[in-house]
């Protein structure tokens, strides 16, 4: 394929006919590979400035909660920093899970930072910078529940979780009943109406709940011991052909992991921290290395 650099190389004084079969050329070639951005080669315009708007997930306690005209989680707290050093505004607005892709396709947003977990599936569709956290999957229950103890009772249960995550396709013991919902917090509302007996996805976003709900008439806890699915990476979604704002995230984050993401967990997710008392950052924090190894683009 032509770079569109051969193009301008080609328009210097003299030479007349070259540029118009070139020009030619490479129109048919832009066209025959259709609209993607990137199709050509070219890196497009960047959208790190000014206003950027971001899909958020902004009912999920500890990650990003919207309440009282005010946003506040570790998600709010890593796109401020990213604000603060890429100079951008960072703005949220809500998106479900199945959406994610179709944000960032349909540019209703730049950015797309909701728990949003790196797959090979999601990577053939849009751009990941991270990860940003690392994390299993659990089950949420009632804090006087007692019929969760082991994996062999998750048989028989009916276990909520929600449409387009991970955990709405990962493989659950013969027998479970999921329940399909479009956001994590009706799935919590259900668990304390004892609709459903469980909600099931990434644990470090269930203790987000349960710090949430620890005062109320139905506390929460995460069964202990009880993992099922996959490990999960949360990235940071960008819509396909920004190579170069990919990088600057990227080195943004990388130094994010390193001087700011313990004081930021302890803040936004201490149920998390008191479950693993000198082992939380062994778990859910990345290692630095491993930005290259997950994110689409390269420093």
């Amino acid at each position: 394929m032509i770079h569109t650099t051969y193009a301008r190389d080609s328009r210097r004084p003299g030479v007349r006919r070259p540029v118009r079969t070139v020009a030619a050329l490479l129109l048919a070639t832009v066209t025959a590979c259709g609209p993607s951005g990137s199709s050509d080669g070219k890196d497009e315009k960047s959208v790190l400035h000014d206003t950027v708007f971001i899909g958020g997930k902004t009912d999920q306690p500890g990650f990003n909660l919207h309440a009282a005209h005010t946003d506040r989680g570790l998600e709010v707290d890593l796109a401020n920093y990213l604000g603060r050093e890429l100079d951008f505004n960072p703005k949220f607005h809500d998106v479900v899970s199945a959406k994610r892709e179709q944000e960032l396709k349909e540019r209703s947003s730049a950015l797309v930072i909701a728990t949003y977990s790196i797959t090979p599936d999601r990577e053939r569709q849009v751009d990941f910078v991270g990860p940003y956290l690392v994390t299993g999957q659990g089950f949420l229950i009632r804090e006087d529940y007692q019929g969760l103890k082991t994996e062999k009772d998750v048989a028989g249960k009916v276990i909520c979780t929600a449409e387009g995550s991970t955990s709405a396709v990962a493989q659950l013991p013969r027998g479970t009943t999921r329940h399909i919902e479009t956001d994590y917090s009706t799935c919590v509302r259900k668990l304390q109406a004892e609709a459903v007996d469980a909600v099931f996805t990434d644990e470090a976003l269930l203790y987000g709940f349960v710090e949430q709900q620890k005062n109320s008439k139905v506390p929460l806890r995460v069964a202990p011991g009880i993992t099922s699915g996959q490990i999960n990476r949360y990235g940071i979604g960008l819509r396909k052909g920004h190579t170069a704002d990919c990088k600057k995230l990227l080195r943004a984050l990388h130094t994010y992991l390193t001087e700011e993401w313990a004081a930021d967990v302890k803040a936004q997710l201490p149920a998390l921290v008191h479950a693993y008392p000198g082992d939380w950052e062994n778990r859910f924090r990345p290692d630095p290395e491993d930005l290259n190894r997950y994110s689409s683009c390269e420093t």
